[in-house]
C-alpha cells in the first residue's frame, strides 16, 4: 500500500507540473508560408475555438477549430469561401446565440489585389464547420475599407464595427447601417464594451454614454498607429488587455499585455507572455480570448521559426497577469 502511495505521488506530481508548463509553452498549429498571415480566433458559445489565417499571401485563407481549449487542433483547412479568390485577413466573432461572424477583406475584383478592398462578412451556425454566403457592408468606391478586429454584438440587430474607413451601427436583418455614438471615425483600431457598458476605443477614447461623447484616456498603449497589427480585449470580469509588441524592427522581439483593471482609466501594469530572446522577425499580430475564467488563449505568429514561419497558440492562467 505504501509503495502504490508513493508511486501515485510521483505520477500526480508529474501531470501537475507537465500541466503547469503546458500551459505557458507555445503550441504549434500551423506552418504558414509567409506574407499577411494575420491570425483571427473566437470561442463560440459551446466552447469551440476558430482560428483563421493567411497561409500563402492573400492566395490561400485557411480555418482550423479545437473543441478542447487549444490542447489539440483540426488541420487547417482552406477557407471555402475564398478559394480561387484573393483576399485580406479579418476577424473573427462569436455572437451570443451561438453563431459565429467570419469578416474578411476583399480587394476591387474578386481575384486582384487592386484597391479599394471591401468586407464581406460569413455566419456559422455549426461551430464554424460550414459558412453561409457572404454578405457586404457598405462601402464607399473611393475608399479603402478594412476589417482587422472583432464586431462589438450590443444587440441581435445592432453589431459596432470598427472599420478603417467607418465605425457603423450594422443591422444584419435589413442589411442597414448608421453611425456610432457621435459620429467620428475611430479608425482601423478595436472597440470594446466593458461589463459597466463603458467603450474603450484603440484610438485611445473612452465613453461612458453610448458613445455620443469622448473622453482621452492617459498613457494608453499606442494601439491607433497600426491598429491592424495590435489589439484590445475585455474579459468577461472587466480586465482589459492590449498587446504591445516591442523591440528593433517591424516584428519586434517580444509580446506583452498592457492591462487595465478600473474600467479603463488607467493602464499601469504589464505582462510578457512571448519573448523568444531574438527578433520575432514578422509582425506577430497576437489575437487573444478567454478560455474561462481562470485561462485565456492568444494565438500569434513567429516568421522566424524553420524551416518554416509558424502560428502559435498559446494558454496563460489569468493568475500571471492580475494579482
Amino acid at each position: 500500500m505504501r509503495t502504490l502511495l508513493l508511486s501515485l505521488l510521483v505520477i500526480w506530481s508529474w501531470t501537475s507540473t507537465y500541466a503547469s508548463a503546458a500551459e505557458v509553452v507555445p503550441l504549434k498549429i500551423g506552418e504558414p508560408v509567409g506574407g499577411h498571415i494575420h491570425p483571427a480566433i473566437c470561442r463560440s458559445a459551446k466552447g469551440t475555438l476558430v482560428v483563421t489565417f493567411g497561409r500563402i499571401n492573400h492566395r490561400d485563407l485557411r480555418i482550423l477549430r479545437s473543441t478542447d481549449d487549444g490542447r489539440t487542433w483540426t488541420s487547417p483547412e482552406p477557407f471555402a469561401l475564398t478559394v480561387n479568390k484573393s483576399y485580406y485577413p479579418g476577424s473573427l466573432t462569436a455572437l451570443a446565440d451561438g453563431r459565429i461572424v467570419h469578416a474578411w477583406n476583399r480587394w476591387s475584383e474578386e481575384t486582384n489585389e487592386k484597391e479599394p478592398r471591401r468586407v464581406l462578412y460569413s455566419i456559422s451556425s455549426d461551430e464554424g464547420l460550414t459558412w453561409g454566403e457572404p454578405v457586404a457592408l457598405p462601402f464607399d468606391a473611393a475608399k479603402r475599407s478594412v476589417i482587422r478586429h472583432p464586431l462589438v454584438e450590443l444587440s441581435a440587430t445592432r453589431w459596432l464595427f470598427s472599420l478603417d474607413d467607418a465605425t457603423l451601427l450594422w443591422n444584419p436583418v435589413s442589411q442597414k447601417s448608421e453611425p456610432f455614438g457621435d459620429g467620428r471615425l475611430h479608425g482601423l483600431v478595436p472597440i470594446v464594451r466593458t461589463p459597466r457598458g463603458t467603450f474603450v476605443s484603440g484610438a485611445g477614447l473612452r465613453s461612458t454614454d453610448e458613445g455620443k461623447s469622448w473622453q482621452p484616456i492617459a498613457d494608453f498603449p499606442d494601439i491607433k498607429t497600426q491598429g491592424w497589427r495590435h489589439e484590445l480585449v475585455c474579459l468577461s470580469n472587466g480586465t482589459l488587455l492590449a498587446s504591445e509588441i516591442l523591440g528593433p524592427g517591424v516584428g519586434g522581439e517580444r509580446i506583452r499585455y498592457r492591462i487595465s483593471t478600473d474600467d479603463g482609466v488607467s493602464w499601469d501594469r504589464h505582462y510578457e507572455y512571448y519573448n523568444p530572446g531574438r527578433p520575432i522577425g514578422g509582425r506577430a499580430c497576437p489575437r487573444t480570448v478567454e478560455l474561462d475564467r481562470e485561462t485565456i488563449g492568444v494565438v500569434f505568429y513567429d516568421v522566424e521559426t524553420k524551416p518554416a514561419p509558424s502560428l502559435f497558440f498559446l494558454r496563460i492562467p489569468l493568475s500571471k497577469l492580475v494579482d
